[in-house]
């Protein structure tokens, strides 16, 4: 089932704000209690604990307990990396086009862009007013560059793309080749960088608007609230656009491909320690 696209903050948010516990199942059938249950089993329970947890200085007493834990956190992390390289060689064979980009349905491209540009536009006005100003934008996940060639390069000078597939971002640079090569004040596509979201730091003072879709879903939660928390303070103007689909009403955990789709009544609420 397809439903219109909601400008909100990511389920990631709310999950972590400790606002949603939702149940669900992963494509296998293991069924899950809450959100913590599924983070636990796919990565480790380190992976669940605040990006900002401080850890204790370890006392004699407690060093057996300590060596547990530590010996935990290195299962969660390979767990972690595990999620991530999963998600990586699944989209590696995807076909590097829209109908691939967008899994199958890529009829939903025109309502896509259309949907962005009425959520964007009115936000430009409020933030930037009628200036005649150079504006940037980062696309996150950008794939092909679909959503820089149809949407982002109408409204800003600039936009960077960040993709770790290789063979979408090849493709992106094949498609915005008309538009790379052209003067200070026209609008380009700048810079081109493979890297996941996850390991990336925004330029500072760079960017006027991040702009984020379904990639945000491959993220777990402290990589999300991490990602969020680098982007906000280099960003120039604050304004992180997260646009997500909803598609089911329950967690659902792909394991083909690791991503989260986590909708309930939470789904708009905005984690207050990330603002």
């Amino acid at each position: 089932m397809l439903v219109p696209p909601l400008h909100a903050s990511s389920c990631h948010l709310a999950a972590a704000a400790g606002e949603m516990d939702s149940c669900g199942f992963d494509s296998t059938g293991r069924e899950f209690a809450s959100a913590t249950e599924m983070w636990a089993h796919e990565i480790g329970t380190a992976a669940t604990a605040p990006a900002s947890a401080v850890v204790a200085e370890a006392t004699p007493a407690s060093a057996a307990g300590s060596n547990a834990e530590a010996g935990q956190e290195a299962g969660g992390e390979g767990k972690r990396k595990d999620w991530y390289s999963k998600a990586i060689t699944y989209w590696q064979g995807v076909e590097a086009s829209t109908e691939g980009v967008l899994g199958g349905y890529g009829c939903v491209n025109d309502m896509d862009v259309k949907g962005s540009d009425a959520f964007l536009c009115p936000l430009l006005a409020e933030r930037f007013g009628t200036a005649n100003r150079h504006l940037v934008a980062l696309d996150c996940g950008s794939g092909i560059g679909r959503v820089t060639k149809n949407f982002l390069l109408r409204h800003f000078n600039e936009v960077d793309l960040v993709e770790p597939v290789s063979h979408f971002l090849e493709v992106a640079r094949e498609n915005l080749a008309g538009c790379m090569e052209v003067g200070k004040d026209t609008h380009k596509a700048a810079n081109f960088y493979c890297v996941p979201l996850q390991d990336f730091t925004p330029e500072e003072g760079r960017y006027d608007v991040i702009w984020i879709q379904w990639y945000i879903g491959q993220l777990t939660d402290d990589d999300f609230i991490s990602f969020f928390n680098r982007a906000k303070v280099t960003c120039l103007a604050q304004l992180l656009c997260i646009f997500i689909v909803i598609t089911i009403l329950f967690l659902f955990v792909m394991k083909y491909s690791p991503l989260l789709e986590i909708i309930d009544s939470n789904i708009c609420v905005v984690c207050r320690n990330m603002l």
